[in-house]
């Protein structure tokens, strides 16, 4: 049976954190005929109603994009054409059949449709599989399509992005067309199994690695190969610590021998965050600290249900909370909010699902966030501070750090570990020159740093190729090129997103 495709009357389009409006010739919003049973033909069904939406496009002459939950702060999803609305489509596929040459375990394998959210994911796989996703961000509404390409990252010092937990990708490329992907160095799924969706098989791990954090333009991915573990537990801590040297040399080299980190008995954390007001730096910054368990130590407490701010917020969840609350966020507000929602605890533990739980966060903020590699982070944090003792902005600066990713262009691309500033504040101009200046002195100062995909970044084409190097965009261009092989398919697939930065 063809999927539900419905169109909408709408003629334009907001992105969750509410920091654009789009307007769009046509939106979509697709089901499964049947939404509440997985099934292989229904998956299949849907394939080729994707495909005709993809004809549509290119008879009309429109672009065409996948849209999960538009949790980006760039316009990465926006069009001003056909917008799919792909967030209906939540089919999962535990334990496919393996290659014979998969040397992981079969049972941490689950296929999913693009548009399961990652809370959707870890209530799957906690309360049905016994798993755990590897990392994922703060947030927990991104579809999981939508966060794998704009590189949504977590914080964990044993482990990548969310695109690295990845092993396959079924992407539909054409009306014709549609490709089941993954790396010829780690083959995974039975060849039998794309052969009977009747996608083309390819293992190539230069198009898999850039085909992972695609910005949405290597055609409409519909399904995504994960590999999970066995569940664990997280115990957390938060302590408000001064900011001394060996504070300092943690979070500039993750060097934890001049520093006790909250909760430590010698155990390297898991996850690790400093949230830092840059207006009350002299009552310190705050830590959190979190220590991996297969099951959580006895006389640990589970979170608060129902906590407008819980363990595993990062700075823009505290930012969206506290814009939610107050029409005008200022700096002396800012400061009264965090001491009264954003407080000290320990010994809180819980699965990943229980720590990171925001699905909801809007709030009228803004979020930026830069890669940077250990050994500039203290540069960069005081150039920050600087900056705002001479323009202070209501936000806050934060540091969380993820393992190098072999996506292409991943922003967290620095070995072997990217550190990533996220500076969150109230949506204003003045937070927006904030950064821009940020932006600015560092490049001046020549320290190098990437800009993530999803969040407001302002790139374009030269400082595209500056970041990440020629040959690397070129590998990435090449990769598109070889799934989309018409000038009119690359053209569907772009927007002005892509084109500012010189990818279309």
């Amino acid at each position: 049976m063809p999927p539900i495709i419905h169109k909408s009357d709408l003629k334009q389009w907001q992105n969750w954190h509410q920091t654009y409006s789009q307007k769009l010739e046509l939106l979509v919003d697709v089901w499964n005929a049947n939404a509440s049973q997985s099934t292989t033909e229904g998956y299949s069904d849907t394939t080729r109603g994707l495909q005709g939406l993809i004809a549509q496009a290119l008879r009309e002459g429109l672009e065409i994009r996948a849209l999960g939950a538009g949790w980006s702060f760039s316009t990465a999803p926006a069009t001003s054409g056909l917008l799919v609305n792909t967030k209906p489509l939540n089919y999962l596929f535990p334990t496919p059949r393996t290659h014979p040459s998969y040397a992981g375990s079969r049972d941490n394998l689950l296929f999913v449709q693009c548009g399961n959210s990652v809370a959707e994911l870890n209530h799957f796989l906690e309360e049905k599989m016994g798993k755990a996703l590897p990392t994922s961000g703060a947030s927990n509404g991104q579809t999981i399509a939508g966060a794998i390409a704009t590189g949504t990252h977590g914080s964990s010092l044993d482990f990548g992005a969310m695109q690295d937990f990845v092993a396959g990708l079924h992407l539909v490329v054409s009306p014709e067309r549609h490709v089941w992907l993954e790396r010829a160095s780690s083959p995974t799924i039975s060849d039998d199994i794309p052969q009977k969706m009747g996608a083309e098989l390819i293992r190539d791990d230069a198009l898999f690695n850039a085909a992972l954090v695609s910005l949405g333009s290597f055609g409409i991915v519909h399904g995504v190969l994960l590999v999970a573990e066995d569940r664990y537990y997280l115990q957390a801590y938060r302590q408000r610590m001064p900011l001394t040297d060996g504070l300092w040399r943690a979070m500039d080299q993750l060097d934890f021998s001049g520093v006790q980190l909250p909760g430590s008995t010698g155990q390297k954390p898991y996850h690790l965050q400093f949230v830092i007001n840059p207006h009350e730096l002299e009552r310190g910054v705050y830590v959190t600290a979190m220590y991996k368990h297969a099951q959580c130590p006895p006389g640990s407490r589970p979170p608060s249900p129902g906590s407008k701010l819980t363990p595993g917020d990062s700075a823009l969840e505290i930012v969206g909370v506290l814009t939610d609350m107050v029409s005008d966020l200022t700096i002396p507000v800012l400061g009264r909010l965090l001491d009264r929602f954003y407080g000290e605890y320990s010994d809180i533990c819980g699965t990943p699902g229980q720590m990171f739980t925001d699905t909801s966060t809007r709030g009228k903020a803004f979020g930026s966030a830069l890669g940077i590699p250990l050994g500039q982070v203290r540069k960069t944090v005081e150039t920050a501070l600087a900056i705002n003792r001479e323009y202070a902005f209501p936000g806050l600066l934060a540091l969380r750090y993820v393992m190098s990713s072999k996506a292409t262009l991943a922003f967290t691309d620095r070995a072997p570990m990217t550190c990533v500033l996220d500076i969150d504040g109230a949506g204003s101009a003045r937070t927006k020159t904030y950064c821009q200046k940020v932006w600015q002195q560092l490049t001046e100062q020549q320290v190098p740093y990437t800009l993530h995909w999803g969040k407001i970044n302002h790139l374009d084409g030269a400082r595209v190729r500056s970041m990440y190097g020629p040959e690397r965009v070129a590998a990435w261009l090449k990769a598109r090129q070889a799934l989309l092989t018409s000038p009119a398919l690359r053209a569907a697939f772009s927007n002005d997103y892509l084109r500012t930065l010189g990818l279309a």
